[in-house]
């Protein structure tokens, strides 16, 4: 389960794109429990676009490396 303020990379992007999770809703179905996530990218062209939010399952992202969130820091 993702949580606010969590790092993941959609993974249905052509590139990376480190994101932080900006709301995490989650809801059951008789298929199983599921979240959609609103997702804040960090870097690339997606800030800019579509008010700067993605939304997207839980399936679709993967969690980002520890290394990767880091980086993302400000000061860094």
């Amino acid at each position: 389960m993702y949580r606010t303020g969590d790092y993941v990379y959609p993974a249905d992007l052509p590139r990376r794109v480190l994101c932080r999770v900006a709301t995490a809703d989650s809801a059951v179905t008789p298929a199983g429990e599921f979240q959609i996530l609103t997702l804040e990218p960090l870097e690339g062209p997606w800030q800019s676009r579509l008010g700067g939010r993605l939304v997207r399952f839980d399936e679709a992202v993967l969690p980002a490396p520890a290394d990767d969130r880091r980086a993302s820091e400000p000061g860094r």
